[in-house]
């Protein structure tokens, strides 16, 4: 799942890819396949650019962020 950019409009549909994948992955699975590097992954690079977004867009991408940390401990904890 690496992502690259050349600009910044490239960068907002990766965040977008990534959060999409993680919303089928943690929210809205309904199979138990997936590979959790991916999720690691996925939620990496949204932190490691959540700073391309402000304003409102950052409060809500660092939500979803923990939201998302949040339902993989979960998971990993009932395995």
């Amino acid at each position: 799942m690496s992502a690259y950019y050349q600009n910044k409009e490239e960068l907002i549909e990766i965040l977008g890819e990534k959060i999409a994948y993680l919303n089928k992955v943690l929210f809205h699975n309904t199979s138990s396949e997936f590979y959790l590097e991916d999720i690691i992954e996925a939620i990496d690079f949204l932190k490691d650019h959540k700073y391309v977004l402000t304003g409102q867009g950052l409060n809500q991408l660092e939500f979803y962020i923990h939201e998302a940390e949040e339902s993989l401990r979960r998971y990993l904890k009932k395995s």
